[in-house]
């Protein structure tokens, strides 16, 4: 049963998660300055 709980944690987070994702589209951070050749790249 504890399998099954943390299944459906797992997948309602990640739903969540695309969700905003969509909503919201990709999180603009400019303090996460080691990803720039992919944010550059999405544009």
């Amino acid at each position: 049963m504890r399998k099954r709980l943390v299944a459906w944690t797992v997948l309602t987070c990640a739903l969540l998660a695309l969700t905003v994702w969509t909503v919201l589209g990709p999180p603009d951070r400019p303090s996460v300055p080691h990803l720039p050749s992919r944010t550059a790249a999405v544009r």
